[in-house]
């Protein structure tokens, strides 16, 4: 029995090393990309073609750019319903999420069913509008991955990057 035991140490100890290393790989890993997003975020201060919006829940800010400017005249609040085409993607340029014209329609949803960034950018916008905006990982996902069976991942600490096209404001409600 002891002779079995001498035997399986040797293999317990390389498991739990080997353990132990994918562990600490997978930190470095995240820390690498946490720190890649935020200063691709922070690059954006020096680019005057962007401007800053401070989140309404005042735990950031993101940064936009207008593309084009609607002629739309309602003002969407957290409470709305909007239509919008956008396309999502990451800061090397993969995207992980769209509904663009014209291979899709609009996708509805209520503002306040999105992360907090996208609800700061969209209670500035109006119909027709339509912007680059760019959410840090703190108003996003935060540390927590998303999966999306279609296209790509979003991995832990990610900052977003949008375009977004305000197609229609419905179920606007003044709070």
């Amino acid at each position: 029995m002891k002779r079995y035991l001498y035997l399986l140490l040797p293999v317990f100890v390389a498991a739990l090393l080997t353990t132990a290393c994918i562990g600490e790989d997978d930190v470095a890993v995240d820390e690498v990309w946490k720190a890649d997003n935020t200063e691709a975020f922070n690059k954006l201060t020096f680019d005057p073609s962007y401007s800053r919006l401070a989140s309404l829940s005042n735990n950031g800010y993101i940064y936009y750019k207008v593309i084009k400017s609607g002629e739309g005249t309602k003002q969407i609040y957290f409470t709305s319903r909007v239509s919008v085409y956008y396309t999502g993607s990451l800061i090397d340029g993969s995207v992980f999420d769209k509904a663009e014209y014209p291979d899709k329609l609009p996708v509805e949803f209520s503002v306040s069913g999105v992360v907090v960034g996208w609800q700061t950018a969209l209670q500035y916008m109006h119909e027709g509008d339509r912007w680059e905006v760019w959410i840090p990982q703190e108003l996003g996902y935060g540390p927590n991955a998303q999966s999306n069976s279609s296209l790509v991942s979003i991995p832990a600490y990610s900052t977003l990057k949008f375009e977004v096209e305000i197609v229609k404001v419905s179920g606007v409600e003044e709070p």
